[in-house]
């Protein structure tokens, strides 16, 4: 009988193990150097970690990838490498996207684009980097399938690529 009941005890929290786990969300993480059609090498590192205790709050709009409630997940790295030399992303235009599940680079008209996709049914984004030259980007957001553009921000900064000679006003 004792026996018994161990079994039932160890099935009860191996159940319970098994439940805890699926409700969890597992943070996203992307390493990945792709190689582009002109010879550029871009990598890629997209790492989600856990909120901390109080960090997340409630939200109703300002995240990409949930539809309200409490944010599980938050974007702790989002870092982009060409030819090994660091293209700048401040956090401020990646820590509002949560819940990613897809990352990929490739080249559009010259340009390297970072897209990134995330969320589920009414939180579904789809967020596109274009890296505009050497001294700034473009953040498009958009739905799971880009019909509309939700968001749409350029963002130059000479200041930030001071090193860069050519950066004189405007994406290049």
């Amino acid at each position: 009988m004792l026996s018994y009941v161990r079994i039932l005890i160890l099935a009860s929290f191996a159940w319970s193990s098994c439940i805890l786990a699926q409700t969890q969300a597992t943070p996203f993480v992307h390493e990945k150097t792709y190689w582009l059609p002109s010879g550029k090498k871009v990598a890629v590192t997209f790492r989600e970690r856990h909120c901390e205790s109080g960090e997340c709050r409630e939200v109703d709009a300002g995240m990409w990838g949930m539809d309200g409630g409490v944010p599980r997940l938050v974007t702790a790295t989002f870092l982009v490498l060409i030819d090994g030399r660091e293209f700048v992303i401040p956090k401020k235009f990646y820590r509002d996207l949560t819940n990613t599940y897809y990352v990929n680079v490739f080249e559009q008209k010259g340009l390297i684009v970072v897209k990134l996709k995330g969320g589920t049914a009414a939180g579904a984004y789809t967020a596109s980097f274009t890296l505009g030259g050497i001294c700034g980007f473009e953040r498009k957001i958009c739905g799971e399938v880009c019909n509309e553009i939700w968001e749409h921000i350029i963002w130059y900064n000479s200041f930030t690529y001071e090193d860069e000679s050519r950066c004189k006003s405007g994406i290049q």
